[in-house]
């Protein structure tokens, strides 16, 4: 067996980035972006006023005048006025050009109005650029906002239209396969006889997968056959881009997978991790030529036989599967690994990295606290609803101490 950190190497060192489509802005929400977005012209493109009230000279405020004439009134998006005459102002609204030379804002609250003028209130006070967002304060025309490899959220979506990109470059959305095997599992909607229960990791895994952006998801479910298990996986084989089958991927008699796998032309990467749980999961790859639209591009297969018990597949599919899958996207830009403390001691094992659920809460000093919450066994699915993660213990001799800051993943 290999340890974690080699299995999650070796797998990122083998999936391939998916080739790039072009689509209409309102349809790459949650996409993953392929090109840098770079500014058409300057942010914002004038000297915009932040707040309603009257644009001025700060000269004519320094040199002791509090009434001014109102010269006309500015709207936002309307037609720039001409700048009002020495010692008068101009009425503006927020979001509208400020012209030159005004040079401050002064808001509604502090002036009154009497027919044509304006009294700036006595405790008014103004400072030269107040109430103006200055243009090109926030980028210049040219510079370059979005890099590639960050998934479409609102803020993107938000740069990229206050930039006029219309279209836009995305990853090709991986099409994902979940296969779960065995004779003893039944849909959710049967009754289960005495030695059958539902299914439930092909529910989790879609979910687990839907929420983190990765929604084009077929399900199957296969019995413990092996030649059913081979005819299914050749189809899935020449249609998907990241398969992953639940059970049957351990060393017993009828745990047919990997071997099939094999004899299909998946190339393993390996079959084993020391780790608990999950010590049986096999990650391989299987190449194929591209398709009609991308006829240059050979597509690369992720393929994960993940252990059939519920906390075992489901802690898998958090530190491999959506890992590998994020690459496969084009994802570059992710957010910052996180850590906790430990609130209670975790005993190490001297050969097994250990994933072991926790609940979070915040600590006295305002870091992230967890608290040990081990599962009874790898099937004990319901303990991880209780839980909001799990954190990894590296293997080694000693005992980790509450205080021991350590690698944490959230469940999803």
């Amino acid at each position: 067996m290999i340890s974690v950190n080699e299995a999650v190497a070796e797998m990122l060192a083998r999936v391939a980035v998916l080739p790039t489509e072009r689509k209409r802005l309102r349809e790459v929400p949650g996409r993953v972006l392929r090109q840098s977005i770079a500014a058409d012209r300057d942010g914002p493109p004038f000297d915009r006023a932040t707040l309603d009230g009257v644009c001025l000279r700060h000269a004519d405020w320094a040199a002791g005048q509090r009434e001014f004439p109102v010269a006309g009134l500015q709207a936002a998006g309307a037609v720039p006025e001409p700048a009002p005459p020495e010692g008068a102002c101009l009425e503006i609204m927020t979001g509208a050009p400020v012209p030159a030379p005004c040079d401050c804002v002064l808001p509604v609250e502090d002036f009154s109005r009497d027919g044509d003028r304006i009294i700036a209130r006595p405790d008014a006070e103004l400072s030269p650029g107040q109430g103006i967002h200055r243009r090109g304060s926030d980028f210049k025309a040219g510079d370059v906002l979005l890099e590639p490899g960050r998934r479409m959220t609102g803020r993107e979506m938000a740069v990229a239209a206050s930039v006029g990109c219309g279209e836009l470059e995305v990853s090709v959305v991986p099409k994902i396969a979940i296969v779960t095997t065995g004779d003893e599992l039944v849909d959710v909607e049967d009754e289960p006889k005495p030695h059958q229960i539902r299914r439930s990791n092909d529910v989790a895994l879609r979910t687990f997968l839907h929420g983190a952006g990765f929604g084009d998801i077929e399900l199957n479910h296969l019995p413990d056959n092996e030649q059913a298990i081979s005819w299914n996986c050749e189809r899935l084989l020449q249609q998907f881009d990241v398969i992953l089958l639940t059970g049957g991927a351990s060393k017993g008699r009828f745990d047919f997978v990997p071997a099939v796998l094999r004899e299909l032309g998946v190339q393993p990467v390996f079959h084993g991790v020391a780790q608990r749980p999950g010590k049986p999961l096999f990650f391989g790859t299987f190449e194929r030529p591209g398709d009609f639209l991308h006829p240059e591009y050979t597509r690369v297969v992720a393929v994960f036989a993940l252990p059939g018990n519920p906390v075992s597949g489901f802690t898998c599919a958090h530190r491999y599967v959506l890992p590998a899958v994020e690459k496969m996207a084009g994802i570059t830009v992710a957010p910052p690994a996180e850590t906790a403390v430990l609130t209670g001691t975790i005993p190490a094992h001297p050969d097994l990295t250990l994933f072991v659920p926790v609940c979070l809460s915040a600590g006295d000093d305002g870091r992230l606290a967890a608290q040990p919450n081990p599962f009874n066994t790898s099937g004990d699915f319901a303990s991880v609803a209780r839980t909001d993660g799990f954190v990894e213990i590296p293997p080694g001799a000693a005992t980790l101490e509450a205080g021991a800051v350590v690698p944490l993943f959230r469940w999803r």
